[in-house]
């Protein structure tokens, strides 16, 4: 379930932060439905900022390949999607990112909310998180 306490929307960049012991399953079900909120309100960029989330192992492989089709089929190439998490979250290949591009997902993560947002804004490339 999607807080709207967790939830700022300004122009079109929403921003979520999700908090709390969740698992992987559940935090990947509040981003798709975030992203889902933010084609409804036909906002155009979501930054996801994870690092107040706790209990979720890093994904294996075939779990990002899971986050990332499922993202990308709840996007339909009309949101791009920042998530910032902590170092130690991100996989050193980017594996996530490189297989939500495949599957049509404007998508990075981050390891600040900054970056993300100069990402998102179109102000750098990637920051390789």
């Amino acid at each position: 379930m999607l807080a709207p306490s967790q939830f700022t929307i300004v122009g079109d960049v929403c921003k979520f932060f999700p908090s709390g012991a969740v698992s992987l399953v559940s935090i990947v079900d509040m981003i798709t439905a975030a992203i889902l909120l933010c084609r409804d309100k036909k906002v155009s960029k979501l930054l996801v900022d994870l690092r107040a989330v706790e209990g979720v192992q890093n994904p294996t492989l075939e779990e990002r390949f899971w986050m990332a089709q499922d993202w990308a089929e709840a996007a339909q190439g009309t949101v791009m999607v920042a998530v910032v998490a902590r170092a130690e979250h991100i996989d050193p290949g980017r594996f996530g990112a490189k297989a939500a591009a495949d599957m049509g997902l404007k998508g990075d993560v981050f390891t600040s909310e900054a970056a993300a947002l100069r990402w998102l804004t179109g102000e750098i490339d990637a920051d390789g998180g």
